[in-house]
């Protein structure tokens, strides 16, 4: 049996790096959501946090069923957040405090999930995460656990055997969804280049790139793009990620090919695929940590919620 502290959104180590990688396309530019207390919610984070529910929706709902599915999860989610940056906020106020050592100790446990270190330094490159980013995180999501701790008045337990049955009746929750990690150049028309002008530079471009041209440079020689600077370097994403013109192709290239140019409303596009990744079942022992703090969040659901209500009433809470 395993002991925990509690929070009432605990994000496991896959999930927490996912929280600050990859983007929504290459034209999403992340803005303030909600404030809560003197903490922000992103529109970013929150479609992070929705992107695998989506996933899973879509293969099971559409049209207008599929739309209410979806505004449904979305303001479940947004409440979840809400209650996180809430109580966040009242384990900073109350002063609690978390040694440098517990921090090193979460790491070290997530280092192991990912096999190897190299692994884990890959993974942290591709979702353009830094380790004092992810300590910030991490620190954050132990001063949380501590208050809850505190509130719920001792340890909550999760047995193997209650993680393995949820596993086992939520398995269609844990599919890691098809992806491909991308780099793009836009090129857009605009004054002194001509939409005809535009488009030969496009054309040139893509030629320079297919004839093995580093990509990255070329990205950050001619891209417009919120990503020129890093080489045109987009991170892993998922199909509805993208415009609609422009996913089939980018799904469709095999790794290390070079799309021709794309021509959006927004301009012309190149991408380069660097990678992908196969849609399949994530096993249990990938998902463990995401499944027993979803198990601790229904267990400690009715002794937090007066509490909970508390923070509600006397906290700040305002939508962007």
């Amino acid at each position: 049996m395993k002991s925990f502290c509690c929070s009432t959104l605990l994000i496991g180590c896959i999930a927490a790096l996912a929280a600050f990688g990859g983007t929504a396309g290459a034209e999403v530019v992340d803005k303030i959501a909600i404030v809560v207390n003197d903490e922000i919610i992103t529109q970013g984070e929150i479609d992070q946090t929705l992107a695998p529910v989506y996933e899973q929706y879509r293969a099971v709902y559409y049209g207008d069923e599929l739309m209410r599915k979806i505004e449904e999860a979305r303001q479940k989610i947004i409440a979840q957040i809400i209650e996180d940056r809430l109580v966040l906020s009242e384990a900073k106020k109350q002063g609690i405090t978390v040694e440098e050592s517990e921090v090193d100790a979460r790491i070290a446990d997530t280092m192991k999930r990912f096999g190897s270190q190299t692994q884990f330094e890959r993974v942290l490159a591709q979702q353009g995460m830094t380790m004092k980013k992810l300590k910030a995180r991490y620190k954050e999501q132990i001063m949380s656990r501590k208050l809850i701790d505190q509130k719920v008045g001792g340890k909550v337990i999760v047995s193997p055997v209650e993680v393995a049955d949820y596993y086992k009746a939520h398995f269609n929750e844990y599919i890691q969804p098809e992806e491909v990690q991308v780099r793009n150049i836009l090129i857009r028309p605009r004054q002194g280049l001509e939409p005809e002008a535009a488009a030969t530079l496009a054309k040139d471009v893509c030629d320079k790139a297919k004839n093995g041209e580093d990509f990255g440079e070329l990205a950050k020689r001619y891209s417009e793009g919120p990503n020129a600077e890093e080489g045109g370097e987009m991170g892993y994403v998922k199909r509805g990620d993208l415009l609609p013109e422009i996913e089939n192709t980018v799904f469709s290239l095999p790794e290390g090919q070079v799309s021709d140019v794309i021509q959006t409303s927004l301009g012309y596009h190149i991408f380069k695929v660097e990678a992908k990744r196969e849609r399949r079942p994530r096993t249990l022992s990938e998902v463990r940590q995401d499944v027993e703090e979803a198990i601790l969040r229904e267990k400690i659901k009715g002794k937090l919620r007066g509490w909970m209500e508390s923070l509600k009433k006397n906290g700040y809470i305002a939508f962007k």
